[in-house]
């Protein structure tokens, strides 16, 4: 079988999705079905500086435009025609018109349950193309059961024709480091404070400004012993969060990083007191079992997916309540036993989800389509 995989954005950004794909194509390649053969399309083939040549009977093709719509439109369906592809994987929303079988994953629909938070010409665009997607596509992917009900509902889709492929952490990169490892990357970072950690585009579905608000009234109880460390790329809207920082009054206080590598994120996982996910929509949460694979204790919102991610091991909160917030902050600052207890639970509870486990079930989906 001639297996394409639309990977245009590995290698060249930082995020969920990206890592959805990489993950699923390492294990692809690793253990490919006899007479299966996978070309992987990125952008100017960067997904070769992730996924090395070698990998059996893998094959990196260049996509030469950044533009999606491009891609989608003239460069996907030549290299389907030439290719004789058998089934197109596209692990986006856009999915581009060919003969060969269609894979979609749809990572979830917030521009549906959340407008507000997006951009007018994006949340027009995004209803389109998913709506297409879901109903064109021979197979529907998503990442956790809650957003396959979503996706079976909003658009009449058969639950037949979805099937969940979780996301996961590569436990090899992703994992506890020891005393002086840790050290090591405080030193190098210059991290000379104790600090609550949130990793995720900044974006307003995320959710950042309860999280200021709640990190705020913390202080105000007079603990001022943790900084706040949000890393990742600013998003639509992102001014809202450095607004609120200055608001509040906690520039000083306040960090952002840009987007950094797997292995660079590990150092922040496990260098940090807890992680903070306290977005209004997640169709999973990458950081969540990221962080617990690092030994890092969390402390998540109970919206969408999340609670299906965290299981029993991560302190849940309201994420539209500050104050709840910000109690279960003082309770994971406080209490040593409490974080080690989150460890241990957070441990049990991502081993629940694992590239390979995922990376089969999309196989069987490949086969089956």
């Amino acid at each position: 079988m001639r297996i394409g995989i639309d990977a245009h954005f590995v290698g060249v950004r930082e995020g969920g999705n990206e890592r959805y794909c990489e993950g699923i194509i390492q294990q692809l390649g690793q253990a490919a079905a006899p007479g299966d053969e996978y070309y992987i399309f990125s952008y100017r083939g960067a997904a070769r500086s992730r996924i090395p040549d070698g990998t059996a009977r893998l094959t990196h093709l260049p996509l030469a435009r950044r533009s999606v719509a491009w891609q989608r439109a003239v460069e996907l369906p030549l290299y389907s025609r030439r290719l004789d592809l058998d089934v197109l994987h596209v692990p986006f929303n856009f999915l581009p018109l060919f003969r060969c079988r269609k894979v979609v994953t749809i990572h979830d629909l917030p521009f549906l349950h959340l407008p507000e938070t997006h951009l007018r010409m994006e949340r027009a665009r995004m209803a389109l193309l998913t709506r297409l997607a879901a109903r064109c596509a021979d197979h529907v992917l998503t990442v956790s059961e809650f957003t396959k009900r979503d996706i079976a509902a909003a658009y009449g889709v058969d639950p037949a024709r979805i099937t969940v492929t979780p996301n996961a952490a590569d436990r090899e990169v992703f994992r506890p480091l020891d005393d002086a490892a840790r050290a090591a990357f405080r030193r190098s970072r210059g991290l000379d404070f104790d600090y609550l950690l949130f990793v995720g585009t900044l974006q307003p579905r995320k959710n950042l400004p309860v999280l200021i608000e709640a990190y705020a009234r913390l202080r105000a109880r007079g603990r001022r012993d943790h900084h706040l460390v949000l890393v990742g790329r600013k998003g639509w809207l992102y001014q809202d969060v450095f607004r609120a920082v200055r608001d509040r009054g906690l520039e000083d206080v306040v960090h952002h990083i840009d987007a950094v590598d797997a292995a660079v994120l590990t150092g922040f996982y496990n260098a940090a007191t807890a992680l903070v996910m306290p977005s209004r929509w997640e169709s999973f949460g990458v950081p969540i079992v990221e962080a617990m694979s690092c030994g890092c204790p969390v402390v998540c919102s109970t919206a969408a997916a999340m609670p299906e991610v965290c299981g029993d091991a991560a302190l849940p909160f309201d994420p539209n309540d500050p104050d709840e917030l910000a109690a279960q902050l003082e309770r994971v600052v406080d209490d040593t036993e409490l974080r080690r207890d989150l460890a241990r639970r957070g441990e049990v509870n991502c081993a629940r989800f694992s590239w390979e486990r995922t990376a089969g079930l999309v196989a069987g989906v490949y086969h089956a389509a």
